[in-house]
């Protein structure tokens, strides 16, 4: 045992140990010479020295921990065997080291520098030993402080030690890797203490943990999934979020699940739980098969998430009226992308801070960030900055009515970019003097989840990520539209899990194709459009490339595109959006009540229904207005447009 032992640590200690000269990390021979009772002085060490990386790491060899579960006929490794049951509340941590993090409680200047850059010089500077020196005129030519240097070296060690375990974690199973099925991308401690369970569970036995949905639900964990569901193995998944402080240290808006791993020919769900009582209510339970997983998300095979079995029977029949936006290529399926898209980060806030400019210039352009825009609206706020503290400082002020009809008016950024660079980032890529991005923070319980503005041609960063396009302005109305319809943001509510707005899930939303659309259905969508977003002169561009598109196709219209922008009438957009969800209700081929339980649950269900869809648009607007002025709007358009009456 003892000798298995050594071997065990000497194998495991390959990977955490620094491949230098003088580490003694152990190679093959070393294992060999172990075995066959021949070691050396220097494999002496080298066993020595795996050993104490493996008692430092916690590295635990389950086999050896429990023989009486996992060996059996000598020292084989038995796959029937395992725990009758398991229990567990893993932690939730990344591997990866965060500077920001390591450095909070130690060094607070290097953790609060401006950026990415500015952190890198101040590491330098610690090395070195003059980080207080160069930070502070007083001390400047003091003598290298050891305080500091002692702290860089701990720095060094534990970044080395998080970078040897993740070269752990994510070694290829082909070549024998512990994690298969989680080791991939940016890991998180819980998806391998996952995994973990997973493989010491007996087939027969049972296994419950707490973990963050995300493990249901990110792409980064969608082959521990499909796993799961492919040999069922899933018993039930109980997700809950944390708005009652369940957890009083994660966020509110937290989700995290008490997962049930056994035998089970179906999968029981709930999503949205806010407390164990609400385990009980029949209405939140639903089953989920291999074919439906397959049609709401046929990349990832990950889960999608619902309030209750009406949410799912409905987003089922969403996906079958329109597919996703982007279907990967697989063993099984062709690759499908009607649009043509394909995505932009143009600038990292972090990554390239260094390109970024704090003062415009005439060879400048804004850099838009997500919290300047919303639907149809690229002027939504500015950004104020605190020129004593830019950390973080940036934060929205939001555009009045007045600036908003102003014709000229135009947001400020944080940063300005050169034009020089965003050309560079676009070239071969769009030639188009506006973009659509969307915003890539949110959550399934903010206002609108999915939000998508056009904007005029500047830097996007990345929390606004660009749809690139081969289609046609005019088409790209039509995308545009589709991607702020209340009914694709009802799916959306039911797919996201957390605040970010990955790829993974975008390409997984039900899009209209281009060949769906009718010349009726772009002369009614395209100019309501135009009026939405043609506000101001930096959006003039957009508004002639669409135009100039829609008469080619549409010759009959005399109408002539407006010298001037369309006037900011909040009271008219509200009524031409309501007519555009309106209209794409109709597409995607929903009844009356199904449009009245997207917009409300309680108006179709009843007071009690554990649905929510737009709660938090609907409360804004009865403090605002009186009454939930969309609902109201919505359906008083899908009235004229069943009874043919004029629109707006």
């Amino acid at each position: 045992g003892n000798l298995l032992a050594t071997a065990a640590d000497l194998c495991t200690g390959a990977w955490l140990l620094p491949k230098t000269e003088g580490s003694h990390c152990p190679t093959t021979a070393t294992l060999i010479h172990l075995l066959d009772g021949s070691p050396s002085e220097s494999d002496k060490a080298a066993i020595a020295a795996a050993r104490a990386a493996c008692r430092d790491a916690r590295v635990l060899h389950w086999p050896l921990a429990f023989p009486q579960i996992f060996l059996a006929n000598g020292e084989t490794v038995n796959r029937a065997s395992g725990f009758d049951c398991v229990l567990g509340n893993p932690p939730w941590e990344r591997i990866k080291l965060q500077e920001e993090e390591f450095f909070a409680t130690r060094s607070p200047d290097i953790a609060t520098a401006r950026n990415k850059t500015e952190r890198k010089k101040r590491i330098r500077w610690l090395a070195e030993g003059q980080l207080a020196a160069n930070l502070h005129p007083e001390l400047a030519g003091s003598a290298p402080s050891e305080a500091e240097q002692r702290l860089h070296a701990d720095f060094l060690a534990a970044r080395r030690a998080a970078e040897a375990t993740s070269a752990f974690v994510h070694a290829p199973a082909d070549g024998g890797g512990r994690y298969p099925l989680t080791g991939t991308g940016d890991v998180n401690t819980y998806a391998l203490f996952a995994e973990t369970i997973l493989a010491i569970t007996s087939p027969a036995g049972r296994a419950g943990f707490i973990v963050p949905t995300n493990i249901a639900t990110d792409d980064s964990t969608k082959d521990y999934f499909a796993h799961l569901t492919k040999h069922r193995r899933i018993v039930t998944l109980y997700d809950f979020e944390n708005r009652e402080k369940l957890f009083s240290a994660v966020d509110s808006r937290m989700k995290y699940c008490l997962l049930t791993l056994g035998a089970a020919e179906q999968a029981e769900f709930i999503f949205f739980a806010t407390n164990a009582g609400q385990l009980g209510d029949t209405r939140r339970r639903f089953t989920l098969s291999a074919d439906d997983f397959a049609l709401i998300n046929p990349n990832t095979r990950t889960c999608p998430v619902f309030r209750s079995g009406r949410d799912a029977e409905l987003t089922k029949k969403l996906y079958r009226a329109a597919p996703v936006l982007w279907q990967d290529k697989s063993d099984t399926q062709e690759e499908h992308n009607p649009w043509g898209i394909s995505f932009m980060a143009m600038f990292h806030m972090s990554n390239d801070s260094a390109l970024f400019k704090y003062e415009p210039a005439t060879d400048r352009l804004p850099l838009y960030e997500g919290k300047m825009v919303q639907a149809y609206d690229h002027r939504a706020a500015s950004v104020e900055v605190n020129p004593q503290n830019r950390v973080r400082a940036g934060q929205p002020k939001e555009t009045t009515l007045s600036e908003h009809q102003d014709v000229s008016y135009t947001v400020t950024p944080q940063c300005w970019v050169t034009k020089t660079d965003v050309d560079k980032a676009l070239q071969g890529k769009w030639a188009h003097k506006w973009m659509i991005a969307f915003k890539s923070i949110t959550g399934a319980t903010n206002e609108r989840t999915f939000i998508s503005s056009l904007v005029p041609f500047a830097g996007l960063s990345n929390s606004l990520i660009g749809f690139i396009s081969p289609q046609s302005p005019e088409n790209l109305a039509l995308f545009y539209a589709n991607q702020n319809c209340l009914v694709l943001d009802y799916v959306a509510k039911n797919k996201v899990n957390g605040v970010n707005l990955n790829f993974f899930l975008v390409k997984q939303l039900p899009f209209l194709p281009p060949e769906r659309y009718s010349q009726a259905d772009l002369d009614f969508i395209v100019p309501r459009v135009l009026e939405l977003t043609y506000t101001a002169h930096d959006m003039r561009p957009w508004a002639e490339d669409v135009w100039q598109g829609w008469q080619t196709v549409n010759s009959s219209t005399a109408h002539h595109l407006p010298a001037q922008p369309y006037p900011f009438d909040p009271e008219r957009r509200a009524i031409l959006r309501a007519e555009l969800d309106a209209w794409y209700a109709r597409l995607y081929g929903l009844t009356e009540d199904e449009l009245r339980y997207i917009l409300d649950p309680a108006s179709i269900m009843g007071a009690d229904w554990p649905s929510q869809t737009f709660r938090v648009l609907r409360e804004k607007e009865i403090k605002q207005y009186g009454e939930y002025r969309t609902q109201r709007l919505v359906l008083e358009a899908w009235q004229r447009l069943h009874d043919g009456a004029a629109l707006a």
